[in-house]
């Protein structure tokens, strides 16, 4: 389940890491080399590959794209119609011409500031401040600066609409979302309990959470069989049957 909050206690939980050796950091490591950059191609500029990396360790990695450059991660939160002006907490903040100097993760949003984690960056980190941009580090920017270009939307969940398990015995009411094959795919609880009742049924499915292909699939054969609309979305009439 990814969520805004999940993502930001990856990034809170490494403020204070600093790079060894020039740009060269875990995350570079973690994300590959890029040829001609220092350290065996792993020293390039980070603040990219740290989003990338707070993604993947938040469950995350589909609604935030792997990238080292900022100029692909502005492109891609574009080409999905979730990119703007307007900050969120949890949102992707680009700096720069064209967003291609910069990136950092929105923890807080006031009237006039925003709060962010990034790395490669300057601010305050667990034991003090950091002034050469060699660090992870959080701070506080005004949302009117002109270094900031725009915001990338993730798709993130929506816990409050999610279902909650219902007493043993009983069917679970239907969390007020349809569950539909979407990019990137749905996932939370619902999901999840959804599937759970499917495999009791004999459909094979991956529980995992997520509403990729097969569990459209199967939710399509489903509503053939109960002679339902087989749209391959779970809705309430869906669900419900699900559950009979």
């Amino acid at each position: 389940m990814a969520t805004a909050s999940a993502v930001i206690k990856v990034a809170r939980g490494e403020l204070g890491y600093r790079e060894s050796g020039n740009n060269d950091t875990k995350y570079n490591r973690w994300l590959g080399r890029i040829p001609g950059y220092a350290h065996g191609g792993y020293g390039y500029p980070w603040c990219a590959a740290f989003i990338s990396w707070v993604a993947d360790m938040a469950g995350a990695e589909d609604i935030i794209p792997r990238t080292a450059s900022c100029l692909v991660g502005v492109k891609w939160f574009k080409d999905r119609g979730r990119f703007n002006r307007t900050p969120k907490v949890g949102s992707i903040v680009y700096y720069g011409a064209n967003g291609g100097t910069h990136v950092e993760i929105v923890t807080k949003v006031n009237l006039l500031t925003i709060t962010t984690i990034g790395g490669n960056t300057t601010g305050k980190g667990l034991t003090g401040a950091y002034y050469n941009g060699n660090a992870v580090a959080e701070k506080t920017v005004l949302r009117a600066s002109s270094r900031i270009y725009g915001y990338g939307h993730p798709a993130y969940d929506e816990p409050g609409k999610h279902a909650k398990r219902p007493a043993k015995g009983k069917a679970p009411q239907f969390p007020g979302r349809i569950i539909r094959l979407r990019s990137p795919y749905m996932r939370g609880e619902d999901v999840r309990m959804w599937q759970e009742q499917m495999v009791k049924r004999g459909y094979k499915l991956a529980i995992d959470g997520v509403y990729g292909p097969k569990s459209a699939d199967a939710c399509t054969r489903f509503q053939r069989a109960r002679k339902l609309l087989a749209d391959g979305e779970v809705g309430p009439k869906t669900w419900a049957e699900t559950w009979s």
